[in-house]
């Protein structure tokens, strides 16, 4: 259960917006942005609280997922990139003026790291660093290591149903028009969650969690086919690449899991070298993969701990 929290809807840009905070004495407030697109991590609170004991957390439903969504029901054409990064700004606003702390960082994972990472590039002074996990970099490559990853787990799984699905996605999808891009996308993650990833053991974690709800719960379930999540889903994984971006004003940090074939950590590594930045370093969680905050939490902390008391 999540111990001495507090959750609140704040007004953020014109509709309500969800927020779980676990408070502690310091100064330093991590800002978690979750991935999907839709798929919050407020609802994972109390699995990492035993190992939030340096820092407040603020866990934060984006606009069009979570209770965000359950409560203000946006619709497609209100979602995207610079609508949420707009959102993350009146959010470290709020947070900043909770807390009365300037020491923000932002923690992105995978579909959260290109949100931090956008927002790292256009208001740099609004935060003291950013930390990505599961990092996403470019797109095409990315996406085709995935495919490559999904193609030979279903091949060794046998199944000859899966085998005529995977024959049917184009090797080059991520060069794909945007809706086909999708539509492919989304067929590849449902075989990725039958033969690859251990959906059961996470899905097991957010049942347990003490905040979620018969309807979040079905809402989580049917992320990847809503309406809303296809449109974002193409416009964040079908057309922004910082593979460009070399120089960073604020400090960047990746935590790394070895084993992470859905954003493949070697290609977050290959760039993190090309980037200059007033402080930069990357950090290895060899037992883990995308999910690590899931797979090893408390390395995945204890380096966010590192990282804050270093800044």
């Amino acid at each position: 259960m999540v111990k001495n929290f507090t959750d609140e809807y704040v007004s953020i840009n014109g509709i309500s917006q969800y927020f779980l905070h676990i408070p502690n004495e310091s100064k330093d407030v991590a800002i978690m942005l979750h991935g999907g697109p839709g798929i919050p991590n407020s609802y994972l609170a109390y699995y990492h609280q035993p190992y939030l004991n340096f820092c407040n957390v603020v866990y934060y439903d984006q606009r069009g997922a979570g209770k965000t969504q359950l409560k203000s029901k946006s619709k497609p054409e209100g979602l995207s990139m610079d609508i949420m990064v707009e959102d993350l700004k009146e959010t470290i606003k709020h947070v900043k003026e909770k807390y009365k702390t300037d020491r923000i960082f932002l923690v992105g994972h995978s579909c959260g790291s290109t949100l931090g990472t956008q927002f790292a590039i256009k208001y740099p002074n609004d935060i003291c660093g950013y930390i990505g996990y599961g990092q996403e970099v470019s797109f095409e490559p990315q996406h085709r290591s995935w495919f490559e990853h999904r193609k030979l787990e279903v091949l060794k799984a046998g199944n000859k149903r899966d085998e005529k699905k995977i024959a049917m996605v184009d090797n080059n999808f991520p060069s794909l028009p945007k809706d086909e891009f999708v539509k492919q996308t989304i067929m590849l993650t449902e075989l990725e969650f039958k033969h690859g990833f251990k959906m059961v053991d996470y899905v097991q974690l957010y049942r347990k969690s003490p905040i979620i709800s018969f309807k979040s719960a079905i809402q989580l379930i049917r992320y990847s086919g809503s309406k809303i999540n296809k449109k974002l889903l193409g416009d964040v994984y079908h057309g922004i690449d910082i593979s460009g971006v070399k120089e960073y004003q604020v400090p960047i940090y990746y935590i790394l899991g070895r084993h992470d074939k859905w954003t493949p950590s070697k290609i977050a590594e290959e760039y993190f070298d090309t980037i200059t930045a007033p402080r930069k370093r990357l950090y290895w969680i060899e037992d883990a993969g995308h999910f690590i905050d899931t797979d090893n939490p408390s390395a995945f902390f204890s380096t966010i701990k590192e990282i804050m008391e270093q800044q």
